[in-house]
């Protein structure tokens, strides 16, 4: 048995590479979740259909809020303090699973409602089996919070890496055997699940308790960090909620689908950085211009890989889809292109939460989200009245409307200029651009679409890579840099 942690303190990582290890090992945590999740997802859709995918997506819209509703915002407040105990600790645990209890518990009178909203009627037995794994969320909130805390992303890699993969296999093999939508549901509950005992075991956190007096320095931080999620949540989510209320369950599918295939990939991308950038902006806020030189080098890092994943996805989508789903899928097309812009936008981006929060600036990450559900939210309202795709478009115009008021807000708080901000993502938005031209023009010979991905690929890599060495040599040299330091050499 190893000794007991009578306290979690920001653990030393000081060593050198100590950073660049820690993204590599959140790399390999995001990778191993969410690259299984959606080769799981895509195998899944091909078998079941976008009626049967379209009833759980639905589903899913009602348990991500449920689950957003279990932090609180505890987790960035505890990562973000200097000091925390046992006691504190506990005490979080035990809002976290009290709520998960309440919120599982209402889901079963709830189904009914949401399934007469969304004129799906599945979703009555759906979402009170899929209510169990709230309280599998609700246990693995404290575990993961410790872990990210003493920066032990390597069990959170295995743990993520092994629960994707457990999960995925038991769904395909419940949709091959006649169980429909129903493996979904059991993918998504088994993934959890394992990855909860995993994490479980190595943070070993303390039992919950009724010291909740010991949390009061910790909420107003938290409800504030709560209350900008919460906005940010239904941003991002009521296109969900509109094209599954509006268009139907296979329509919502096409688009979920699309959306997960998106931001899956930026999820990876951006979160492999981010996970690291919260905690260690935490510890260097006060240290004059650090703050700065993580910021820059996270959003290029992120850009040298996002801009040209998105832009390939968005001229490859035809091909893409007709290849590995199928005709029945075919419909996703022109939402997979449009929300390229919009995943390589948000990657960009993503550096804006942990900035604000790793300055502890809860009120000012309040305040923008605010601002950006106001403007993303109209954006998708309006562009409702033009369909599925017209959804798609509004957020997307919707998203980088909001850019500039990003650039100001990181500019205060790490006295970052502008310019400095611009110069981390234009030369590979400006390099993806010029290999995106180039795979459109294979579009003009007739070639099958497994052949054209397989030309076009290496023509738009080779042709990103050339404009990167020529035009922003700097650019390619440092991010050649960053990408060594990350895989260890």
């Amino acid at each position: 048995m190893g000794k007991v942690r009578t306290d979690y303190d920001y653990r030393d990582d000081d060593s050198p590479g100590g950073g660049a290890r820690n993204v590599r090992y959140n790399i390999l945590a995001l990778v191993g979740r969410q690259g299984q999740i959606i080769v799981f997802s895509v195998i899944l859709a091909r078998i079941l259909g976008p009626a049967s995918y379209g009833v759980v997506a639905q589903a899913n819209v009602y348990m991500a809020f449920a689950a957003l509703l279990l932090d609180q915002g505890l987790t960035p407040a505890l990562i973000s303090r200097k000091k925390v105990d046992r006691t504190l600790v506990g005490a979080a645990s035990s809002i976290n699973i009290g709520l998960a209890f309440l919120l599982g518990a209402a889901t079963i009178p709830l189904a009914g409602p949401v399934a007469d909203f969304l004129q799906t009627p599945q979703l009555v037995v759906v979402l009170p089996v899929m209510a169990i794994g709230l309280l599998v969320k609700g246990f693995a909130i404290v575990p993961r919070m410790l872990l990210m805390r003493m920066l032990r992303f390597k069990v959170i890699a295995v743990a993520e890496t092994v629960s994707a993969a457990v999960g995925g296999v038991s769904g395909v093999v419940l949709a091959l055997t006649g169980f429909d939508f129903w493996s979904i549901v059991v993918q998504l509950m088994v993934t959890d699940a394992v990855a909860l005992i995993v994490m479980y075991v190595a943070a070993r956190p303390p039992l919950p308790n009724l010291a909740l007096g010991t949390l009061r320095d910790t909420m107003n931080f938290g409800i504030k960090v709560f209350a900008g999620n919460l906005l940010s949540f239904g941003s991002r989510n009521i296109d969900n909620l509109l094209v599954g209320k509006l268009f139907g369950a296979t329509d919502l599918a096409l688009y979920s689908l699309a959306y997960r295939v998106l931001l899956t990939p930026v999820q990876m991308i951006g979160q492999a950085v981010t996970r690291v950038l919260f905690p260690a902006l935490a510890r260097v806020r006060d240290v004059p211009g650090e703050g700065a030189r993580l910021i820059q080098r996270s959003t290029a890092t992120i850009a040298f890989i996002s801009f040209p994943l998105m832009f390939f996805i968005a001229v490859a989508s035809y091909d893409g889809i007709q290849l590995i789903l199928g005709e029945a899928w075919i419909g996703a097309v022109p939402v997979l292109a449009v929300l390229a812009v919009t995943g390589a936008r948000q990657a960009v981006t993503s550096v804006n939460a942990p900035v604000l929060l790793g300055y502890a600036r809860a009120d000012i990450h309040l305040r923008f989200n605010i601002l950006a559900s106001v403007v993303q939210i109209s954006g998708i309202i309006i562009g409702s009245f033009w369909g599925m795709l017209g959804v798609a478009v509004g957020y997307t115009i919707a998203g980088i409307a909001l850019m500039p008021v990003i650039l100001l807000i990181q500019r205060r708080l790490a006295a970052l200029p502008v310019r400095r901000q611009l110069g981390a993502f234009l030369p590979a938005m400006h390099a993806a651009t010029w290999a995106a031209g180039s795979y459109l023009l294979l579009y003009l010979i007739p070639l099958y679409p497994a052949a054209r991905i397989a030309v076009g690929l290496p023509l738009f890599l080779g042709v990103y890579s050339a404009v990167m060495v020529v035009v922003h040599r700097a650019a390619w040299r440092t991010a050649i840099g960053n990408a060594l330091a990350v895989i260890g050499r």
